[in-house]
């Protein structure tokens, strides 16, 4: 006589249900992490493409070993005179300053209102790179779409570019090139105050080479992690190599990239500086300026070996 069969009861069938959706909830984490893991490494590859487009462009003759550098007023770094370098689309409330500038309206060449992301740009009007490889997948950014491209100097907006550059107004030996000090941070993840307006107050001077690496969270990127929660970015040395770095203090002698040095270079003018950008205008017109001392226009009392990662 055949067996009779019997189905799974109720209570086997919610036994079954939660097994998985336990099984579900450890695996979604790890997948999540998985995911964002394989991010950085398109981040990477990102940022590696734009630094060796750089060198591509410094090796040819008429470029004599320097980056892509913007046009912009050099006498102002021969007088006591402020450069206002900005990104697109303004981290302040000042909107009358056309960033993008339109070949048919105004000249490259112009006066001391600059954005360190022309310097992306023009790359791109040169066909060495397209805008799809300045998005880092995890940032949320949206790939430019520009179509006339030669008949404009910048991104449309911040939220077009995911990559920060090391600040080309100043000397020739503060500038991008290849003569820089090769453990010198050039191109990065745009740093925490892309994400938003920066206070005029210096960064936090409590913090040291000790501190946690959950506390300097709030100083990195926030392309991967968000706002005040950034986990760390890919940054671009001078040698040509990439790491993922967990805070932003990987420049020369414990430089963070995202600020200005200050205080004759001391733990604390290394290690916090003050915010590149103070109200509407540029404290310091280059990295390293005014670190030992000196006027404003005193070119001798500079530090050359200032990361400065902007925006």
């Amino acid at each position: 006589m055949r067996a009779k069969w019997r189905g799974f009861t109720l209570i086997e069938l919610l036994v079954v249900v939660a097994i998985i959706a336990l099984l579900i909830s450890i695996l979604l984490p790890s997948l999540s992490r998985a995911r964002e893991l394989s991010k950085r490494v398109v981040c990477a590859s990102n940022a590696r493409a734009i630094g060796n487009a750089c060198k591509i462009y410094a090796a040819e003759p008429w470029h004599n070993d320097n980056w892509p550098t913007p046009p912009f007023d050099r006498t102002a770094l021969s007088q006591n005179t402020q450069i206002i370098y900005s990104s697109i689309n303004q981290l302040t409330a000042d909107t009358d300053t056309p960033m993008r500038w339109q070949e048919s309206t105004i000249t490259p060449d112009f006066g001391l209102n600059v954005s360190t992301t022309r310097a992306f740009w023009m790359l791109i009007r040169a066909g060495e790179t397209i805008p799809k490889g300045y998005i880092c997948p995890s940032s949320g950014d949206q790939v430019d779409d520009t179509e006339e491209i030669n008949r404009y100097y910048d991104f449309t907006g911040l939220g077009n570019v995911s990559y920060g550059y090391q600040v080309p107004f100043g000397p020739f030996d503060t500038r991008p090139s290849e003569n820089v000090d090769t453990r010198m941070g050039m191109i990065a993840d745009k740093g925490p105050a892309a994400a938003g307006p920066p206070t005029n107050a210096p960064l936090d001077t409590t913090m040291t080479l000790a501190s946690p690496i959950r506390e300097w969270r709030q100083f990195n990127s926030s392309n991967h992690g968000g706002r005040g929660a950034g986990e760390g970015q890919n940054v671009y040395f001078g040698d040509g190599h990439v790491d993922f770095e967990q805070t932003p203090v990987v420049g020369v002698d414990h430089d963070n990239i995202y600020s200005l040095m200050t205080d004759f270079a001391t733990t604390n003018g290394r290690l916090s500086g003050q915010w590149p950008q103070t109200g509407t205008v540029i404290a310091d017109p280059y990295p390293g300026q005014g670190t030992f001392g000196g006027s404003p226009n005193d070119q001798q009392q500079r530090a050359t070996t200032d990361s400065l990662i902007w925006p």
